[in-house]
């Protein structure tokens, strides 16, 4: 795995597990969590720039909130077909 994938892949990771803890414990309401997805990757982006790694600030922040943004999706998703009951 290169660094990229390991940066995504966290990234995504952290932002699907943020996802179910904000809606069971209702921290936020369910129109703000894509908001909260936006953030983990901006702060991700940047520390992935800060971190060292040979890369722009505006190629990390992209690559971070595409992985977020995703995994929130990725959770939404997995909820379509299901009744809630």
């Amino acid at each position: 795995m290169t660094t990229n994938e390991i940066i995504i892949v966290t990234t995504a990771f952290v932002t699907y597990v943020f996802g179910i803890l904000a809606k069971r414990f209702n921290w936020l309401e369910s129109n703000y969590i894509p908001v909260q997805n936006l953030l983990i990757g901006i702060i991700a982006g940047l520390l992935v720039y800060y971190g060292g790694l040979n890369t722009s600030l505006i190629s990390s922040v992209i690559v971070c909130c595409a992985a977020a943004l995703t995994a929130g999706g990725a959770y939404d998703l997995g909820k379509v077909g299901k009744d809630d009951k």
